[in-house]
């Protein structure tokens, strides 16, 4: 499945930007199961969220950045935040994780997640090619998945927990459909950063 990712993305943004509309209809699917009251397929939504998420957290490295050396280290965590959280829900399929072990086993690779959407979507906040709205929505995703981590550690209330989980998947969805939108209009990252670069470097010689 990685295999079939990274081929997709070879492609160019554009296979980026479909990937991530997926990961926000598979959210979505993921919520609306648990909503209908259906855990089996909740748990296969989330399965494929969780794998889609690799091509989101991958792609969020062509967000320019003022630290771009911050942005790679906490993004390198960010990508094995995803791994990780892809082999617990694939024990949480298997059955062979359930409950509290599966809420306390995810909430690390969720807060990992978080905190790299907030890095990237907070260190280029309103960088170019990305509307100040899109990176507002990324600060409130990983906002939202790092508030459903610390929830879980701190044992917060079933009902305080699925409030904040709700709140996180909807602004995801709302995040994912912006940043795929930005990535659909970008033609290569190559070409991105070295239009950055040549940029940069014709300002720098004005000035």
């Amino acid at each position: 499945m990685v295999l079939v990712f990274l081929v997709v993305m070879s492609r160019g943004m554009r296979g980026t930007s479909i990937l991530t509309y997926l990961s926000a209809a598979a959210l979505l699917g993921a919520a609306i199961g648990q909503l209908a009251g259906f855990s089996s397929v909740r748990g296969w939504f989330l399965l494929a969220w969780t794998a889609l998420l690799l091509p989101v957290a991958i792609g969020l490295f062509s967000h320019p950045m003022r630290t771009p050396a911050w942005g790679v280290f906490v993004g390198f965590w960010g990508v094995v935040g995803v791994l990780w959280l892809i082999v617990v829900q694939i024990a949480a399929v298997a059955g062979s994780l359930s409950g509290e072990a599966y809420r306390d086993w995810a909430a690390w690779p969720l807060g990992l997640l978080g905190i790299w959407f907030l890095v990237a979507s907070g260190l280029g906040f309103g960088a170019e090619r990305f509307p100040r709205w899109v990176d507002l929505l990324g600060l409130l995703a990983g906002a939202g998945l790092l508030a459903l981590s610390v929830s879980t550690w701190i044992g917060a209330s079933s009902d305080a927990v699925r409030a904040v989980g709700l709140f996180a998947a909807v602004v995801y969805c709302l995040w994912a459909i912006g940043l795929g939108w930005v990535y659909w209009g970008t033609q290569d990252v190559t070409h991105r950063f070295r239009g950055l670069a040549i940029g940069r470097a014709a300002e720098s010689s004005r000035a």
